[in-house]
């Protein structure tokens, strides 16, 4: 059979001769690349053997000169400025937002709660906010929507937010809790018949005696549906409703989804309000918690007269390893932002706790 051998190829115009490789490729699928000089080879690099059989996918290269597609896919559009590339642990990269701060992952190992206190600024015989509270009527019973968002302001830090001198409605006596953050060990967290100090007489202990707050957000990991979650608590109660206690909860509303960035308004629901002297109060709550969702359990008691200036409190959450379970979590986002996050409409008048979980998003990244 006849041959035609030729070591360079040439247009029939002229141009440049190309001088063609003198050997096959040494692995399959390795193109043919030009030099200046006009001289064309086998490049080292080898091209897959079939398409990616995705979009997205970029060539990777091995030493031996291989490259393949690779098995993660990248985003089909660009990000937006600072942006970085996040995977989904499903080969799919995306762009996401760096959080301005750090917090641990939710796990069942860790539950904790913000917790803040008032003694009413209390002396002796005069000088109390009694029942006047940082907005109107104070109940500690939370029987009321007034004093559901005046006890949550508290448990805040500020009673009266936007004041600019007078109360602060909260660690307004020594030794008492200001937005601080407190880890179970095991089961339980909180304090029995916690000793307190003040200024006060039996008069007006029983009425007007310190209030303390905590708060446990809960969050539901699960991808639809919703899950009764159940707290059980005791709690010190004063003889009326200005000494009483209460467990509510909150429930947000977003303006679409339910990421913390959309959320714009949310209800409290009052599942216990009690008004009778007791040193412990138990209660068992039902508190509803949606997926995907964060929901706010709140808890007041009130400092019981023990004896002339000393008092006595009981708050504390008890069988926590029923409470959360599987998707149910302590959300470690919210409860850092509770601890040090603000609320930049919150007034003695204005109650905002969803802008809580849009100054989650800002500080810990949404979600």
């Amino acid at each position: 059979m006849a041959k035609i051998i030729v070591e360079q190829v040439q247009g029939g115009s002229g141009g440049t001769a190309l001088t063609i490789p003198t050997a096959a490729a040494s692995v399959n699928n390795q193109a043919v690349v030009g030099s200046t000089a006009g001289v064309l080879s086998h490049s080292p690099i080898a091209l897959p053997a079939s398409a990616s059989g995705a979009n997205n996918r970029p060539l990777v290269g091995a030493t031996t000169g291989a490259t393949s597609f690779s098995p993660i896919a990248l985003p089909a559009s660009d990000g937006t400025a600072n942006q970085y590339l996040q995977t989904n642990g499903s080969g799919q990269l995306g762009f996401s937002t760096v959080s301005s701060g750090s917090t641990p992952a939710d796990n069942l190992l860790s539950v904790g709660m913000v917790m803040s206190s008032s003694a009413r600024e209390n002396i002796y015989s005069t000088g109390e906010w009694s029942s006047s509270g940082p907005n109107s009527t104070y109940y500690n019973n939370l029987q009321d929507a007034s004093a559901r968002g005046q006890a949550f302001n508290m448990l805040m830090g500020d009673g009266k937010a936007n004041g600019t001198t007078g109360l602060f409605y909260a660690n307004d006596y020594g030794g008492q809790y200001n937005r601080e953050m407190i880890f179970a060990h095991n089961r339980r967290l909180g304090h029995r018949s916690r000793s307190l100090y003040y200024n006060d007489n039996a008069s007006t202990g029983n009425q007007y005696a310190g209030v303390t707050f905590s708060c446990i957000p809960v969050r539901n990991h699960a991808s639809s549906g919703s899950t009764n979650v159940t707290f059980k608590v005791y709690k010190s109660t004063g003889s009326n409703n200005y000494g009483g206690s209460g467990v509510m909860y909150y429930t947000p509303s977003f303006s679409s989804g339910t990421n913390y960035a959309n959320a714009n308004s949310g209800t409290w629901t009052t599942l216990n309000s009690y008004a009778s002297n007791t040193d412990d109060h138990q209660y068992t709550a039902t508190v509803p918690v949606a997926a995907g969702t964060t929901v706010l359990v709140f808890m007041s008691s009130a400092h019981r007269y023990h004896t002339t200036y000393r008092y006595k409190d009981t708050h504390y959450w008890y069988d926590l390893h029923t409470s959360f379970s599987g998707n149910i979590k302590c959300d470690q986002k919210m409860l850092h932002a509770l601890y040090m996050g603000r609320q930049p409409s919150a007034a003695a008048s204005t109650f905002a706790p969803y802008e809580i979980y849009t100054t989650c998003a800002s500080m810990f990244g949404d979600r």
